[in-house]
């Protein structure tokens, strides 16, 4: 990684995606040790069946390697790559809000956690590009 290519902007970028990866890591990680408890807090207002605890096993790898994708495109290609890694990713909180929504879950969380999350992905992708 060459520092030379950082601004001001770019370290408030870089910062800003390395917090949003290291907290989807911190969310995958939690899935593989606690899924219920974790998918409680995810928005959906359904109970937590047997059946669908392998899928949230599933989802914490995802979210893991989510994360780290993150850092690695920040580390070896710079921050123009990681920025639109964080714009592609970003689809997956908005995708999450949307499908809390449709399925009549809690907007509070949608919005407060989901919807929050992917805009601070698009800022700090934005951040960046600087």
């Amino acid at each position: 990684m060459d520092l030379a290519q950082f601004t001001p902007a770019t370290w408030i970028g870089a910062s800003l995606a390395l917090v949003v990866a290291a907290g989807i890591i911190w969310v995958g990680i939690s899935y593989l040790v606690s899924p219920t408890a974790t998918g409680q807090g995810f928005g959906f207002t359904s109970a937590i069946t047997p059946e669908v605890t392998p899928w949230q096993h599933i989802k914490g790898p995802r979210d893991i390697v989510s994360g780290l994708v993150v850092v690695a495109m920040l580390v070896f290609f710079g921050p123009a790559a990681a920025a639109v890694i964080l714009l592609v990713e970003a689809l997956i909180p908005i995708g999450d809000a949307l499908m809390i929504m449709r399925n009549h879950g809690r907007p509070a969380v949608a919005l407060g956690v989901h919807a929050s999350t992917a805009t601070v992905m698009i800022v700090a992708a934005v951040l960046l590009f600087f």
